[in-house]
C-alpha cells in the first residue's frame, strides 16, 4: 500500500479535514476503497498569483485548485480544493511585514513571537508570512517540533537546513553538521556558522513552529544559535502556546522583536469564513453556533463543514460544540479496525509512513488495512500527507487520546515504543515507554534502562529520568531486579543525579547479603556522594564496607581510593596527601583503571588544596592520559598557578582545535579560559566569558563553573568600583551555591568580605574574611593560597589596623611561595606582605622587582603600588610617584577603575598631579566612545566582514565572548544589523 502522488510539483493548500462527518463537499478530498488501496492526486492546476491586500480583513486570495481521488472497487469521486485568504489578522500580517521590509531592504533581523492557544491559526500566519516572505526574495527555511517527533536531539531546528524546495545546505554539508548531533556546544558552531554563510548571501526567514514542544538540543540551540546571528538580515518566526516560552529564548536588546499574540476571532471574522466556505452569509442559526465556540477558528471550520455536508445532502446537521464527544461519535461510527487505526496515529503523535501502518500492532489484518485506511481517511480524523498518514489537527489528535481507555493507550505506546526502537530512535521510543510503564513491567523497565544508558552522554537529563522511572517500576522480588537496579544505579551516577542514586543504592544494599556486590555498590555510589556534598556519609561507608575481610584486591582499591578522594576536604594538608598517595600505590598495584582514576583525582585535589601545584599538574596530566579530556582545565588552571600562561593558553588552543567533544570545550575549558583572562588582567574579556559561562554553566546543568564565573563577575565589578553590579553578582552566586556543598561557602565569603570592605565596613569584612584564612592552614580548600587573595587580605586588615590578621595572611603567603619556588607570583607576594608587614622598605622594594616578572598585571600593579606609597612614607617623593605613576598605567590597562582612583586620590595628597588621568574622568555610556577596547576590535573585525567564528580565531578569544561582546556593541551603538555597523565604521573619522 503507497501513497502516489500524480504531479508532484504542484502543491496544493488543503482545506482541515472536519472531525465530525468526513469531508465537506468542495473543499476535501473524497475517497473510495479498494483492495488495492492506492491514493493519488490529479488535475491539479494551480490559478495564477494575486495581489492580496492585508489591509483589509475582506480580502480573497486566488484560489488554488486540485482533485483527490481513492481509485479503488467502489466508483471514484473527485472535489476541488480551495485556500481562502487569513481572516481577521490584517494587523497581525501588517506588523510581520514590516519586520520582513527591515531585513530585505536594509539587512536588519528579527523575531516574530506567534503565540495563542490551539486552533486559533498560529501555523496558518506562519504560513502566510514565509509565502510573503518568499515573495520578496528571501529564502524561507521552516521546521515544527513535536513531544513525540524526535528523530534526532536538535531535529526541529536541523531540519531548517534542508527545508523547501531550495535548502540551505547541500546534502553533504548536512549530513556533517548532523553528525555533530551527539556534542550540542560542537553543534550550535556548525549551525551558526552556516545560518551565518547564508545570511551572507541573501535575508533568510527561518520558521519554527510549536517551539514549546521542542527538546533540549533544539531549546539549547535557539538560545544559543539566535544571538550568534545578531546583526544579520535573519528573521525567526516562531510560534508557541505559551506565552512564558519567549522569557526562556533569547530576543530582547538585539533584535526586533514583534510579540503576536493571537487571539479569538470576533464573530464577523467567522461569519465572513463561513460565506467563503459556503458561498453566502450564514443564517442566524449557524450564527448562534458560531458565537459558541469562542472565536475558534479550527472549530469554527468544523461547524461550516458540517453545515455544508448536511446541506449538500439535503439533511439535517447534528453540530456540537461539544468538540471532544462529537470526535468519540465518529470513532463509534467506523469499523474496530478503522477506530484502532486511528486511535494508534494519535497516539503515536506523528505522521506515519504507510506501509509501516501494519508494524504498529494494529489490530487490523494485513487484508482489513487498506479498507480501514480508507474508512479512517474519509472520515476526515486522519490525512494522508505524502507517503504518511496523521491526526488532521492536534485538537483532533488530543480528543481522540482523550477517549481511548488508559489500559489500552499503554499497549498502543507500547507498540509504538517496539516500532521506534526497532528503527533506531531512541528518544522517540523513550517517549512511549514512559507512558506505557507500569508497575512491574519488567519487560517495559529494561527496554527503557537500555534507552537510558544510550542516552548519557548526549541527554543526560532525559537519561536519569528513564533510570529513575525504571527503577520504580520493578519490584524486588522479580528475577532480574538486582542486575537491572544496578544499571538504573550506574546511570543515575554518571548523570549526576546525587540524591536519586543514593536511594537507590541505598534500597539495593539493604536486600544484599553479598559482601562482594555490596562494596561493588558502594564504589558505584561514591562518586554521587562526593558530588552531593555528603563526605562525612561517604567516609563512614567506606570505612564500614572496608572492614569486610573477603573484598576483592580491585574493590577494595577502589574504596581506598574513594576515601582519600573524601579526605581532600576534611582532613589537613599532609594526611590528605598521604592518603591519596597510598590509595595511588594500591590502585597501581592492583591494576584496576576505575580505582586509578579515583586515586589520580584525589591526589591531584590534594596537592592543590596544599598549594603544591607542581606537583598537582603531574597527577592531571596522568588522569587526562587515562580518562580522556575531561580533566584538561584542571591542567590549565594548574599551569596558571605556576605563571607558565603561554603553556596554558596552547593547551587551550589545541583543546579547541584537536577534540571534538563537550568536556574539551564548555563549559569546563571555557571556565580555564576565563581565569586565564582574569589574572592576565583582560577584565573585559573576563567579565564577557564569565557571563557567557553563566547562561552555559546554566544550560549544561554545571553549577561548579557557573559558581567561578558569577566569582569572576564580583571581582571585575568590584575592581572597577562598580558596587551595585557586584552586589547583584554576589545575589546571583547565592542562587547558584545554594543547596550545594559547603565548600564554595567560602568563595562567596571572599567576595562579600571584599564588598563590605569596599563599602566601609572592614569589621563586617574581617568577620567574613577570618573563617576563610584560618581554613588555609587546614588546606581543605586552596581559595586562600592564591596570590591575589593573599594580597587582598592583607590590605584590608593593614587598612582595618588588625595585626593578628596580617601576619597570619603573611604566613599563608609564605607557605605558599615556599611550595611553589620559583614561581613569581607566589615568592614576590610572600616577599611583599613581609615586608609591609615588617616596615622593612628594602624588602618590599624587592618584592616590587620580583613581581614585576610575574605575567600577572594585577599582581605587578600592587607591588608598585605597595612600594610606591613606602617610599612616599619614607619621604622618597620622587621615586615614590614613579613607582605609583607604573601602578596607575598597568590598572589602567585593565580598565580597574577603582584601582587607579585610589592611586590617583594618594599622589594628589603628595601634590601631584598627571594629564593623562583626564582620560578617566568621563566614561561615556552610548556612542563609539562607550565601547571597551575588547568591544571595539570585535566591532571592527565584524563589521569588516569576519564572522562570529573567523573573529574568535583572530582575536583568540571563544565564539561565546565573541557574542557578548557584540551585543553590548550593538546596545551602546543604538543598532541592530551588521550592515549598520559597516556604516557606523565608516562614518568614524580615522584616527578612532
Amino acid at each position: 500500500m503507497r501513497v502516489v502522488h500524480a504531479s508532484s510539483s504542484v502543491q496544493p493548500r488543503v482545506k482541515p479535514y472536519d472531525g465530525l462527518n468526513g469531508p465537506a463537499h468542495g473543499s476535501s478530498p473524497q475517497y473510495r476503497a479498494s483492495g488495492s488501496g492506492r491514493l493519488y492526486r490529479k488535475q491539479v492546476r494551480r490559478a495564477a498569483p494575486s495581489n492580496t491586500d492585508w489591509t483589509d480583513s475582506r480580502c480573497r486570495s486566488s484560489s488554488s485548485r486540485a482533485e483527490w481521488v481513492f481509485q479503488g472497487g467502489c466508483g471514484e469521486r473527485r472535489c476541488p480544493l480551495h485556500s481562502e485568504p487569513l481572516r481577521g489578522r490584517s494587523e497581525p500580517m501588517r506588523r510581520a511585514l514590516a519586520v520582513l521590509r527591515g531585513a530585505s531592504k536594509h539587512g536588519s533581523g528579527g523575531i516574530l513571537w506567534i503565540t495563542g492557544a490551539a486552533g486559533l491559526g498560529k501555523t496558518a500566519l506562519l504560513s502566510e508570512i514565509c509565502r510573503q516572505a518568499e515573495r520578496t526574495g528571501m529564502r524561507v527555511a521552516t521546521g515544527r517540533c513535536d513531544i513525540v517527533e524526535q528523530v534526532r536531539p536538535g531535529a526541529p531546528v536541523l531540519g531548517l537546513l534542508r527545508s523547501g524546495r531550495d535548502p540551505l545546505l547541500a546534502t553533504a554539508d548536512y549530513a556533517g553538521i548532523v553528525a555533530q548531533s551527539a556534542e550540542p556546544l560542537l553543534l550550535v558552531e556548525a549551525v551558526a556558522s552556516a545560518l551565518e554563510n547564508r545570511a551572507a548571501t541573501a535575508p533568510l526567514l527561518l520558521a519554527v513552529d510549536d517551539v514549546d514542544r521542542a527538546d533540549r538540543v533544539s531549546q539549547f540551540l535557539l538560545r544559543t544559535v539566535i544571538p550568534r546571528l545578531v546583526g544579520l538580515p535573519v528573521v525567526w518566526v516562531l510560534t508557541t502556546r505559551d506565552d512564558d516560552v519567549e522569557a526562556d529564548l533569547p530576543g530582547h536588546g538585539f533584535a526586533a522583536v514583534e510579540q503576536i499574540r493571537l487571539g479569538p476571532l470576533a464573530l464577523p471574522d467567522l461569519a465572513m469564513i463561513a460565506q467563503d466556505r459556503l458561498g453566502h452569509l450564514p443564517d442566524q442559526r449557524l450564527r448562534g453556533y458560531l458565537d459558541a465556540i469562542a472565536g475558534n477558528p479550527t472549530l469554527a471550520v468544523q461547524i461550516i463543514d458540517n453545515v455544508a455536508r448536511a446541506t449538500a445532502r439535503d439533511d439535517s446537521d447534528t453540530v456540537s460544540v461539544e468538540f471532544t464527544a462529537a470526535i468519540a461519535a465518529r470513532l463509534a461510527q467506523l469499523s474496530a479496525a478503522a477506530r484502532d487505526l486511528v486511535q494508534t496515529v494519535a497516539i503515536a503523535g506523528r505522521p506515519i509512513p504507510v506501509p509501516d501502518l501494519g508494524r504498529l500492532g494494529t489490530a487490523s489484518s494485513e487484508q482489513q488495512l487498506p479498507q480501514a485506511l480508507s474508512g479512517a481517511l474519509e472520515s476526515g480524523l486522519l490525512r494522508a500527507e505524502g507517503e504518511r498518514v496523521d491526526c488532521r489537527h492536534d485538537l483532533v489528535r488530543a480528543a481522540v487520546c482523550a477517549g481511548i481507555p488508559a489500559a489500552h493507550a499503554r499497549r498502543l505506546h507500547r507498540s509504538c515504543a517496539v516500532y521506534y526502537l526497532a528503527a533506531s530512535e531512541e528518544l522517540i521510543a523513550a517517549a512511549h515507554a514512559r507512558e506505557a510503564i507500569g508497575p512491574g513491567d519488567l519487560p517495559g523497565a529494561t527496554t527503557m534502562v537500555s534507552v537510558a544508558e544510550s542516552l548519557v552522554a548526549t541527554h543526560p537529563e532525559e537519561a536519569g529520568e528513564l533510570a529513575a522511572l525504571a527503577f520504580r517500576a520493578v519490584r524486588p522480588d522479580q528475577p532480574a531486579w538486582l542486575d537491572l537496579s544496578r544499571r538504573c544505579l550506574s546511570v543515575l551516577c554518571r548523570t549526576q543525579r546525587s540524591t536519586e542514586a543514593i536511594t537507590v543504592a541505598d534500597l539495593i544494599l539493604a536486600r544484599l547479603d553479598d559482601n562482594t556486590l555490596a562494596a561493588e555498590v558502594e564504589t558505584q555510589v561514591a562518586q554521587a556522594l562526593w558530588l552531593s556534598g555528603r563526605i562525612s556519609d561517604l567516609v563512614t561507608r567506606t570505612e564500614r564496607v572496608l572492614g569486610t575481610r573477603t573484598l576483592e584486591p580491585a574493590v577494595t582499591a577502589r574504596l581506598r581510593a574513594a576515601a582519600a578522594l573524601a579526605n581532600t576536604r576534611i582532613a589537613r594538608g599532609p594526611a590528605a596527601i598521604r592518603g591519596s598517595e597510598a590509595a595511588l600505590d594500591l590502585a597501581r598495584t592492583v591494576g584496576d583503571r576505575e580505582a586509578l582514576g579515583l586515586a589520580l583525582q584525589a591526589a591531584g585535589e590534594a596537592a592543590k588544596n596544599d598549594a603544591r601545584h607542581l606537583t598537582a599538574l603531574g597527577h592531571f596530566r596522568e588522569l587526562r592520559a587515562l580518562g580522556g579530556v575531561s580533566h584538561l582545565a584542571e591542567e590549565i588552571i594548574e599551569l596558571q598557578f605556576l605563571d607558565r600562561y603561554d603553556h596554558a593558553q596552547a593547551l587551550l588552543d589545541q583543546a579547541r582545535t584537536d577534540h571534538c567533544t563537550t568536556e574539551a570545550i564548555l563549559p569546563a575549558s571555557s571556565g580555564s579560559e576565563m581565569w586565564l583572562h582574569f589574572n592576565l588582567g583582560r577584565l573585559h574579556e573576563a567579565d564577557a566569558a564569565a557571563r557567557a559561562l553563566i547562561d552555559l554553566g546554566r544550560t549544561l546543568g554545571n553549577t561548579e563553573q557557573a559558581c567561578d564565573a558569577a566569582m569572576v563577575s564580583v571581582a571585575v565589578a568590584l575592581l572597577q568600583g562598580d558596587i551595585e553590579r557586584a552586589d547583584q553578582h554576589i545575589r546571583t552566586t547565592d542562587e547558584i551555591v545554594r543547596g550545594g556543598d559547603d565548600t564554595r561557602k567560602p568563595v562567596v565569603g571572599v567576595m562579600r568580605g571584599w564588598l563590605a570592605a569596599a563599602r566601609g565596613d572592614f569589621e563586617n569584612a574581617m568577620a567574613t574574611w577570618r573563617p576563610v584564612l584560618d581554613g588555609a592552614g587546614v588546606c581543605n580548600g586552596y581559595w586562600p593560597l592564591w596570590p591575589c587573595w593573599t594580597g587582598l587580605f592583607f590590605k584590608i586588615g593593614d587598612t582595618a589596623m588588625d595585626h593578628e590578621f596580617t601576619a597570619l595572611a603573611t604566613a599563608v603567603a609564605e607557605v605558599a611561595a615556599s611550595r611553589n619556588p620559583g614561581v613569581a607570583s607566589f615568592e614576590g607576594m610572600a616577599l611583599n606582605l613581609r615586608g609591609r608587614n615588617s616596615g622593612d622598605l628594602d624588602l618590599i622594594g624587592r618584592s616590587a622587582q620580583v613581581l614585576a616578572r610575574s605575567p600577572r598585571p594585577l599582581l605587578r600593579a600592587c607591588g608598585a603600588e605597595s612600594y610606591g606609597r613606602a617610599l612616599l612614607i619614607a619621604g622618597d617623593r620622587s621615586r615614590g610617584l614613579a613607582e605609583l605613576d607604573r601602578a596607575w598605567d598597568e590598572f589602567h590597562t585593565m580598565h580597574a577603575r577603582a584601582k587607579t582612583a585610589e592611586i590617583q586620590n594618594v599622589m594628589r595628597a603628595a601634590g601631584a598631579r598627571r594629564s593623562k588621568w583626564l582620560v578617566t574622568l568621563h566614561h561615556s555610556t552610548d556612542g563609539w566612545a562607550s565601547l571597551t577596547p575588547s568591544e571595539r576590535r570585535v566591532a571592527a573585525l565584524i563589521g569588516a566582514g569576519h564572522t562570529n567564528k573567523s573573529a574568535a580565531a583572530e582575536l583568540g578569544i571563544s565564539v561565546n565572548t565573541i557574542g557578548t561582546h557584540l551585543r553590548s556593541a550593538f546596545t551602546k551603538l543604538g543598532i541592530q544589523s551588521r550592515v549598520q555597523l559597516a556604516n557606523t565604521l565608516h562614518s568614524l573619522p580615522s584616527h578612532e
